[in-house]
């Protein structure tokens, strides 16, 4: 049916480049590998709406003229493998995420313009209030048994 007429078009067929439910098999290498040389620092740029096939490499590729750069990754689907359209970009000093946020934000990368934020400190994992006690005021069980019993 490739290049056949239909309905008075030219039909054009072909395979999709990865078959239904292969994604983890096609991505799995470029995702498991990807952020193995991660170098995390406070001072990270959030980088949303990126291509589908944009690889950590690929995004630090787009960042590489941006002075203090240290590591750039994308973030991928566990299951799936694939990517979810986001990643994180890390610099050095935050004057260097500063320029760099102001520089490539709205700059084109595999046909879509970055969408730049200054990423927000990750919240520590939830555990429970230290509760400090006042020593001074609380009494001890005999303490209190003998206040009751006069």
């Amino acid at each position: 049916m490739n290049f056949k007429q239909v309905g008075g078009r030219i039909v054009k067929v072909n395979f999709p480049e990865v078959p239904k439910g292969g994604e983890r098999e096609v991505m799995g290498p470029k995702m498991w590998g990807t952020n193995k040389g991660y170098i995390d620092s406070p001072h990270k740029i959030y980088s949303g709406n990126l291509g589908w096939g944009l690889t950590s490499q690929g995004l630090r590729d787009a960042f590489a003229d941006q002075r203090g750069l240290l590591s750039a990754k994308v973030i991928y689907e566990r299951d799936t493998g694939r990517s979810r359209g986001f990643g994180f970009v890390s610099f050095e000093t935050a004057e260097d995420a500063e320029s760099a946020l102001s520089s490539m934000n709205g700059a084109e990368v595999e046909g879509r313009p970055l969408r730049l934020n200054m990423a927000a400190q990750r919240a520590q994992s939830a555990s429970p209030p230290v509760v400090e006690r006042n020593v001074e005021n609380n009494l001890d069980s005999s303490d209190l048994l003998s206040s009751i019993s006069s």
